[in-house]
């Protein structure tokens, strides 16, 4: 066992980093592992049931993480979405499988399992692509969000009729579809006032403790009792998981419950991805080419086109519907969890199966490519988009036409009406480019110069008046996008102003390099004016205190970058260069006796200060020779900092 997890682990890192590198879903990577380690190929893996075991409990961590995305007032917000376009979808996906299952020889309850399995998109695709491509906020991305959340509701009925569709009990079927609705909605009383009551007082409790590893443990017992209690039920372990998430969903402590159940989630999902591919027999593509081709092909385009008529006859244009189709046109990570559980109650055949897999596999395979060309694709099937897409940016030609010398707000949300305000006061004029509909509908309300715009498009900045502007500022707190619209904005007009906002100072660097005159970090901003406010109470001299402010912002915050961190402070993806740490030298360290300017090792860092004898000397001078008992203060990234410590003990 131990033999086959090192085999396992090896080529998941190797293909999940590849697969990230093409840009295509970790998932593929762990289902080809799965694939090369199973009996079909190489059978690396001989107790595939401890596998499997474990894998289960990775199902369990992903209906939680499902649970925690389902947020109650995002769903009353965008009710319209959810419950209509994504009802229907939903319906008429199953139910059209379920007629196709049947004139295929399958039971209906078969069908309904299969149905159930392609009717779900694929969040996870689905988000980060938008996101990346500075999507989520339009008008398409609005809907696909929305039909996302339906369809994560639309768990729960699947989880509770799966198990008992495969062993009806003896008596009515509604007999038994009633007792267990009536588990389901008991399950879900219990879990929702223990929630409530028992849960959140917990919760608060243990956060108050600042304990990483206690939240972590409290976290993963309350999803696994859940999951226990609904079990215990006759329900499946992933709907108490799910139920779980939507309570902690509604807790101040959210995000922060997501970040800490991350890491075990993503290993036991991999896991379980693992063994979906190890029971996949990918012969089958080759043996059996037109079942596969017909149900990917029913799958992509048959779940597409029905959203493109829903979305049409839900009122958008044709472009958008297109747009949408397009995004939600794939299958699924949950769709494997319904199909293994369909298989684990004997409701579906493993031979059955097989094609049904391969076309989930196909599309989350293709799907990537269709949504980073689904503008291009919704602008070859439909030219008046085309000409919609050119008359929002005429409003904004027609707006900006006489204006001069007048700001440019990318993006309008608290941070950019915040601006907004200011800019009024002093009668500056502005005009706001913002992709949410609600926030502009409310703006237009209000009468706030807000359009409908991508601030990434040098078309839109350009009928913004980017010519005759005075400054373009980006209010936008995603990295990518603000690095996209500043390069944008730079190559359209060297000479402006440009302000970018952003949450820290992590990507500094990168956003001046962009093309950024400034960028003004919420956090170093909000540190400065707390000591601004702290040193006009304590009575110092205002100029003074301007004057240090200045100094600071004048060299991109370089003093005050740099600061000690916690564990928890420490980034894995966007890691922190700014580090600092105090080295003390001991007697015996290879550089005791030597002077600062001797020791090549330093300028990997920046020295900030040396202690000795319980006095600070900032900037020391460089041939200051080193004693046994002093403590240098550097600064720099953590690699570094590390390699100077290990140089200044050893030498090496």
């Amino acid at each position: 066992m131990f033999n086959e997890l090192i085999i396992i682990l090896f080529f998941s890192v190797v293909s999940v980093a590849l697969f990230r590198r093409l840009d295509f879903p970790s998932v593929l990577g762990y289902l080809l592992v799965g694939m090369l380690a199973g009996g079909h190929a190489f059978n690396w893996i001989h107790d595939s049931h401890a596998i499997e075991e474990i894998a289960e409990i990775g199902v369990v961590f992903l209906l939680f993480t499902i649970g925690l995305e389902v947020s109650i007032p995002r769903l009353i917000a965008m009710r319209s979405i959810v419950f209509g376009i994504g009802s229907i979808q939903v319906l008429v996906s199953t139910m059209s499988t379920i007629a196709l299952g049947i004139w295929m020889g399958l039971s209906w309850q078969t069908a309904f399992a299969v149905g159930g399995a392609l009717a779900i998109s694929s969040t996870a695709i689905v988000i980060k692509l938008l996101t990346d491509q500075h999507e989520l906020h339009s008008r398409h991305g609005h809907i696909a969000l929305g039909v996302l959340l339906f369809q994560d509701l639309a768990v729960v009925p699947f989880l509770v009729l799966i198990p008992i569709f495969a062993a009806p009990e003896s008596g009515s079927m509604l007999n038994s579809m009633g007792l267990a609705l009536a588990k389901g909605a008991f399950a879900f009383a219990v879990i929702f006032y223990a929630g409530q009551y028992l849960v959140r007082p917990a919760i608060r409790w243990v956060a108050s403790t600042h304990s990483s590893e206690l939240f972590t443990l409290f976290i993963l017992f309350i999803a696994l009792v859940a999951a226990w209690l609904t079990w215990q039920l006759g329900l499946s372990l992933a709907m108490g998981a799910f139920l779980a998430g939507i309570m902690l969903a509604e807790t101040e402590f959210q995000h922060h419950v997501e970040m800490e159940i991350r890491p075990f989630r993503d290993v036991l999902m991999g896991l379980f991805f693992i063994s979906v591919g190890t029971q996949f027999d990918w012969t089958i593509i080759v043996s059996d080419p037109v079942t596969v081709a017909v149900l990917t092909a029913g799958l992509m385009v048959g779940k597409g086109l029905a959203i493109m008529i829903i979305t049409y006859f839900a009122g958008y244009g044709k472009g958008i519907a297109i747009r949408s189709g397009l995004v939600l046109g794939q299958g699924s990570e949950f769709g494997f969890a319904l199909l293994a559980l369909a298989l684990a109650t004997g409701l579906l055949d493993i031979g059955v199966s097989q094609p049904i897999i391969a076309a989930i596999i196909i599309s989350m395979a293709v799907s990537p490519i269709l949504i980073r060309h689904n503008e291009a694709i919704a602008n070859f099937f439909d030219s008046s988009y085309v000409a919609q897409q050119g008359s929002a940016e005429f409003v904004i030609e027609e707006a900006c036409k006489d204006l001069r010398m007048h700001v440019i707000l990318c993006g309008f949300g608290r941070t950019g009406q915040n601006l907004a305000q200011f800019l009024k006061r002093l009668n500056i004029p502005f005009v706001a480019l913002e992709l949410d509909s609600n926030i502009i509908r409310e703006a237009w309300e209000a009468g706030e110069p807000v359009y409908y715009g991508d601030s990434s498009r040098e078309q839109t900045l350009e009928h913004a008046g980017i010519n005759n502007a005075s400054m373009v500022v980006i209010t936008f707190p995603e990295v990518d996008s603000s690095e996209v619209i500043a390069r944008t904005a730079r190559e359209l007009r060297p000479d402006i102003p440009l302000i970018v906002r952003t949450r820290d100072d992590r990507h500094l660097e990168q956003l001046l390099e962009s093309g950024a005159s400034e960028v003004v970090p919420d956090t170093i901003e909000s540190s400065m004016m707390l000591a601004q406010h702290t040193l006009s109470t304590l009575g110092q001299d205002q100029a003074t205190i301007d004057e240090m402010l200045g100094e600071a912002r004048n060299s991109q915050y370089a003093r005050i970058r740099a600061f000690f961190h916690s564990d928890e402070d420490v980034g894995v993806e966007q890691p922190d260069r700014h580090h600092m740490l105090s080295i003390e030298i001991l007697a015996g360290y290879h550089a005791e006796g030597q002077a600062l300017e001797s020791l090549d090792c330093l300028d990997k860092v920046n020295l900030l200060a040396l202690r000795r004898n319980n006095v600070n000397s900032d900037e020391p001078l460089p041939e200051v020779v080193i004693q046994a008992g002093d403590v240098l203060v550097v600064e720099g990234s953590p690699d570094n900092i590390k390699s100077v410590e290990i140089e200044l003990m050893s030498g090496l």
